[in-house]
């Protein structure tokens, strides 16, 4: 009995259920249903718009994070990239600085008479007592004790005083145990240029008639006394330029000091004089003044 009685309720329900939709099926098409779909379409309207226009902000944003961390990764790139064209600059403002002083040791190498050997310092040892640098080479090149050394301009730097397999140590002018025989170019005044270390050279023991006077270049004298004695430094190598005149009054003899034309503490190609006659090297000073003349 109760399962008839479930039985016809789900029929009931049914034949409702079906009764509905036909009515639904029956008033869609009428007008007022139709302007009731109008008002409630036109009612929410505003919130499609806001959920569309929060759909777009929010895509924009995203949209925003990716174009940024996209800059982020180009501009990481670019900055690699720069690096790299830095790098290469600098190496190659490196070569062509080297380059112009390898051509500039050429260029003083065939203005010297002389069996010369080009080294390239190693090491320096600049103390409150020393000036001394290391070359490269040394007894294998035929490089001797007590040979003079320039510069890449031709100017003194020293000379060898110790000698072996694969180096040489070279005392330089500017030494406290540097002593070479100095003359003024211009006025033919000599004197005994020592070195004073980080200071400028010292000329001294120039008789007091003798006329020095500043930015007179001071060259060896290249002394020789019979056929015994000859100076170590061959005559006219450049020493410097007189940059002041010490005189006492009373005093017989006075004392210039003098600036290395050879950069002294820079320096890193040298040639080192070996045999036959010296001719005093032109300057590349000189040289670019000639050619701009012409």
């Amino acid at each position: 009995m109760l399962r008839d009685r479930h039985a016809r309720r789900r029929l009931i329900a049914f034949a409702i259920l079906v009764a509905s939709c036909v009515v639904m099926l029956v008033v869609s098409g009428s007008a007022p249903v139709q302007e009731l779909r109008r008002g409630v379409k036109f009612a929410i309207a505003p919130v499609q718009d806001t959920l569309s226009d929060g759909t777009r902000s929010v895509t924009s944003v995203l949209d925003a994070f990716s174009e940024v961390d996209t800059l982020r990764r180009e501009n990481q790139d670019l900055r690699l990239a720069v690096d790299v064209l830095e790098d290469q600059v600098a190496t190659l403002e490196a070569l062509k600085s080297e380059n112009d002083r390898l051509n500039k040791l050429l260029k003083t190498k065939n203005n010297l008479r002389f069996e010369t050997i080009a080294a390239r310092i190693s090491t320096r040892q600049a103390s409150q007592f020393e000036r001394v640098v290391t070359l490269d080479r040394g007894s294998e090149a035929d490089i001797i004790d007590g040979a003079p050394v320039v510069s890449e301009g031709g100017a003194l730097v020293g000379r060898v005083t110790d000698v072996g397999e694969g180096w040489a140590e070279v005392t330089l002018i500017n030494d406290t145990s540097s002593l070479v025989a100095g003359r003024d170019d211009r006025t033919e005044a000599t004197g005994n240029v020592v070195g004073r270390l980080a200071a400028p050279l010292a000329m001294e023991e120039i008789p007091r008639t003798d006329k020095v006077s500043i930015n007179d270049r001071i060259v060896t004298l290249g002394a020789k006394i019979g056929k015994r004695f000859r100076s170590v430094y061959p005559q006219g190598i450049p020493i410097g330029r007189v940059v002041d005149v010490l005189e006492e009054p009373g005093d017989v003899v006075k004392t210039a000091l003098i600036q290395p034309e050879a950069d002294l503490d820079h320096i890193e190609y040298v040639l080192v004089l070996q045999r036959g006659e010296f001719t005093p090297p032109k300057r590349v000073e000189d040289e670019d003044e000639a050619a701009a003349a012409e």
